[in-house]
């Protein structure tokens, strides 16, 4: 026997965390864990990984009863858990970060060729040793969120628990961590694979163990189950999953309302031009970096000043306040950083819209929760207090109840569970089905593919160094032209190049 869980259970006061869990895991497998925005998926993994004590229960690996005090103490038996909380020191280097829980001594100092030595084995590993020397203050989110995992790689992990790291990741990051996770299997490590992303989840796990409510409700072969049977079982209800491909409209005339001539990228030093209709969906796809950023935070003034036309008049914007009173809002993915006000209650946490917005009064709090399906005790607990995933629709919900006439979201699906997202596809088209438009960045082409379908006008536009590389519209949307513009032309096949020509129309 390799990991077992016997009746694990953990409460919060009234709240029931985990009901009774039970699972067994093999030894070189592959376990994912699928379930609901607090469903108990995190805090299994926090029992295991020593940050939370359980109720009841025990936990056996190899036959022996373990009961983690602390994360220390798990990482001494080589258990170890990355989790999208980062458990990064911005001020430190990336092989001091990576290092950090066992650092290379020479007498009372640090050794420091020994420990740039060990840092660069595994970033060479993960294709990331041009980052050795870098502050992690100053890497994007996706390459934070691999620092992480190479700081768990280096402890040589027996169990390694996987929370929702890549989240933040792009196609290419998956794929290299996909590779991560082969070599893992093969030495034996079990490994708790914790996603809403189902294509990662048949692509890199053996088998599925669903929860909802803090019950473990089965465990499957993920080839026995389809996608829909999973988010179904997830649920509790028939759940059909909305692929968009093939079903976007052809040749729709576009009403513009905004024009943005000039919109600066400064990561590149250049400028690129949108025109925006009514009704219309924009997704912002390519690789990590290439400007999709910088193109939507220009446009809500957070880039320097800018000029946008709005219904045919000039409009200056040269902060978010400005973006705001002229019917902007933005969302971030990033909620730690841009979202949410941590050490303050949920009220507040959307209360905080209210002094911005004064041309659409909020509902009140408890509404907005109730309305996205929030999981909450009260509305004045602290923010922090709730899942991940319940976090940011909070940060969502507080800005949709706005119905603001141009949506800026950046990555704004990250820890979402897959049902919470359809959920959340549907509002945003219903906003774009009103009149309005969303401009949508995501690191998940699927996604960009399934929530373009669902308005009769919509595109995605892809960057790569800085430029809008291609604009694809109808059937031209899917995921292999995504990809194939996200690339250099001269590292493309032919008829990757055509495809992306064909659609490079602005």
């Amino acid at each position: 026997m390799g990991l077992a869980f016997r009746n694990i259970s953990k409460r919060y006061g009234a709240v029931v965390a985990i009901k009774q869990a039970q699972m067994e895991i093999e030894e070189g497998e592959v376990r994912a864990i699928l379930g609901g925005n607090g469903s108990g998926k995190s805090t299994l993994a926090k029992v295991i990984g020593g940050l939370i004590s359980r109720d009841n229960g025990e936990i056996l690996f190899q036959g022996k009863v373990i009961d983690f005090k602390s994360p220390k103490d798990a990482k001494k038996h080589h258990v170890i858990m990355t989790s999208q909380e980062l458990s990064l020191f911005g001020n430190l280097t990336v092989e001091e970060n990576i290092c950090i829980c066992d650092v290379p001594v020479r007498g009372r100092f640090t050794d420091r060729k020994r420990l740039k030595q060990k840092a660069f084995e595994i970033l060479k590993k993960m294709k990331l040793e041009s980052l050795i020397g870098k502050k992690v203050e100053e890497l994007a989110a996706n390459q934070q969120y691999m620092v992480e995992l190479a700081k768990a790689l280096v402890q040589e992990p027996k169990i390694l628990v996987i929370d929702e790291i890549t989240s933040a990741l792009y196609r290419e990051d998956v794929e290299i961590v996909d590779e991560i996770i082969r070599d893992l299997k093969s030495q034996g490590c079990i490994v708790l694979f914790i996603s809403h992303r189902m294509v990662e989840l048949y692509a890199m796990c053996d088998t599925v163990t669903i929860m909802r409510n803090g019950e473990t409700l089965g465990t499957y072969q993920m080839k026995e189950k389809s996608e829909d049977e999973l988010l179904s079982l997830m649920v509790g209800t028939r759940i059909e999953s909305y692929h968009g491909e093939g079903r976007h409209h052809q040749n729709v005339e576009r009403d513009v309302f905004i024009r943005a001539p000039h919109i600066p990228i400064p990561t590149y030093g250049t400028v690129e031009s949108l025109e925006i209709g009514k009704g219309e969906i924009i997704g912002v796809a390519g690789l990590q970096g290439h400007g999709q950023t910088d193109l939507v935070r220009a446009l809500y003034g957070v880039r320097g000043g800018i000029d946008i036309e709005i219904d045919g008049k000039i409009q200056k914007i040269h902060n978010a306040k400005q973006a705001v009173s002229r019917g902007f809002a933005f969302i971030s993915g990033d909620r730690e950083k841009d979202g949410t006000f941590q050490e303050r209650s949920l009220s507040e946490n959307i209360a905080v819209v209210q002094e911005l917005v004064k041309h659409n009064k909020l509902d009140n709090p408890k509404e907005v929760l109730d309305d996205f399906h929030v999981r909450y005790d009260n509305p004045g607990e602290l923010i922090t207090s709730l899942s991940g995933g319940n976090q940011q629709k909070v940060v969502v919900g507080r800005w949709l109840c706005t119905k603001p006439r141009l949506l800026l979201a950046d990555d704004p699906t990250k820890g979402i569970d897959v049902k919470a997202r359809t959920d959340l596809h549907q509002v945003f088209a219903g906003l774009a089905k009103e009149g309005n438009a969303v401009i949508m960045i995501s690191s998940d082409d699927d996604e960009l593919v399934s929530i373009t379908s669902m308005v009769d006008t919509s595109r995605v536009i892809v960057m790569y160094e800085g430029r809008i590389s291609a604009v694809l519209e109808g059937d031209a949307i899917n995921r292999e032209n995504i990809s194939a513009a996200s690339m250099p032309v001269n590292s493309m096949p032919q008829k990757d190049i055509e495809n992306r020509e064909a659609g490079a129309k602005v």
